[in-house]
């Protein structure tokens, strides 16, 4: 049983191998042509009034050939500072196999790269799909697009020197063939002179300072004074509603802006300690930050815009604690200290954008990523202590 068990798991591997290998077989690799094609440029001499035109039965057939259309016409007909810097497109030059133009040796490198991507071939007719590679001269080298029609996708090089055309193949097949950009085939070998020149142009934005005052609605879970229990402490939620004051950066770019500022808020409630003789009552004294905000405005240019965005806040809160009036504390409170970092996300609506001095309302809900935890000998605090914030500001 054994033996026969051994013989059906080699059959089965057999037949496995088998089928693989008809399956590879029966694979047929798709069918490339390679087009490459210099670009060249007919110049219009300029024909004075007085010259009577001349039809092309009048034409001396001499003139007739002359006229023909050739990369050698072309090149004998330019002034002598134009053909001087043409004659390089022609000549081999150190850099191309003796006899041979740019034109002839990129489309045979671009069939030797072709040819070793896995399923893909190259033939002179009769082809599935075609790359078509255009060259446009410039001083030096030429401007390159290549276009896969299998995909569609076209690359572009800006300056091609004829030292780097087996480099510029193999990059362009790989990006065409496989659809990514040309700038993702880079590796030590293959670099282009044109992968170091960047040519942008960046967008000048308007900067503007800013004024914003007030106010904030936070909520949170502390110790406070016990109506109900002379001298002691009960444990709930509070709303507190402090006033807020910022100022600081805003720059605009065309559909986005920054804002970078400094935020204080002050608390405006506070419990008299006569309330609480036994201590441990919490009062929000205030909080101050440094927040970064990203803006995305929904009209950038009307004269009004409704904007959205987000950030964060970087705050210092501080609390204080009504101490035990046994204790014969000569302050009646101690400080408590709390903060981190706040998830800030907000809307807002900016009007009369189009003079000196501009205004907006904005609403922000404050999200810390952090708990508050400390305590001392007076009291304690441990809650998430999140806000909601509006403000109206001026903008210079």
């Amino acid at each position: 049983m054994k033996g026969e068990k051994t013989i059906m798991q080699s059959g089965l591997v057999a037949g496995m191998l088998l089928f693989a290998f008809s399956v590879q077989a029966q694979v047929v690799n798709k069918k490339i042509c390679i087009e490459v094609e210099l670009q060249e440029t007919k110049e219009t001499a300029p024909v004075a009034a007085e010259t009577p035109a001349v039809t092309d039965t009048e034409k001396n057939p001499a003139d007739q050939k002359e006229d023909t259309f050739s990369w050698q016409a072309h090149t004998r007909k330019k002034p002598e500072h134009t053909r001087k810097t043409l004659e390089h497109l022609d000549a081999s030059g150190p850099y191309l196999p003796i006899g041979q133009t740019p034109v002839i040796y990129l489309e045979r490198l671009m069939e030797h790269f072709v040819t070793h991507q896995k399923g893909y071939e190259t033939v002179e007719k009769d082809c599935t799909d075609s790359i078509r590679v255009e060259l446009y001269p410039l001083a030096e080298g030429w401007t390159v697009f290549a276009r896969y029609s299998g995909n569609g996708r076209e690359e572009r090089v800006d300056q091609l020197f004829p030292w780097e055309l087996s480099q510029f193949a193999e990059r362009s097949v790989i990006a065409l063939l496989q659809d990514v950009p040309i700038s993702a085939t880079i590796n030590r070998d293959n670099v282009l002179r044109a992968d170091s020149k960047k040519s942008s142009q960046r967008i000048k934005g308007s900067n503007h300072f800013e004024v914003g005052l007030g106010t904030q609605v936070r909520g949170g879970d502390f110790n406070s004074a016990d109506n109900n229990a002379v001298g002691g402490t009960t444990h709930g939620v509070r709303i507190f509603s402090p006033m807020t004051l910022s100022a600081g950066y805003r720059g605009k770019f065309e559909n986005w802006a920054i804002e970078a500022l400094g935020q204080l808020a002050i608390g405006t409630s506070k419990t008299a300690a006569s309330r609480n003789p036994d201590g441990g009552h919490i009062d929000f004294g205030g909080n101050v930050g440094i927040a970064l905000h990203f803006l995305r405005y929904l009209n950038p240019r009307g004269i009004s815009s409704f904007y959205m965005g987000a950030g964060a806040n970087f705050e210092l809160l501080w609390f204080s604690a009504i101490k035990d009036r046994s204790l014969g504390a000569s302050d009646p409170r101690s400080t408590l200290l709390g903060g981190g970092l706040d998830v800030d996300v907000l809307c807002g609506w900016e009007f009369m954008r189009a003079s000196t001095v501009q205004f907006y309302l904005q609403m922000e809900a404050n999200l810390p990523a952090y708990v508050i935890q400390n305590e001392d000998t007076y009291g304690s605090i441990h809650t998430w202590f999140p806000g909601m914030s509006f403000k109206l500001g001026v903008i210079f």
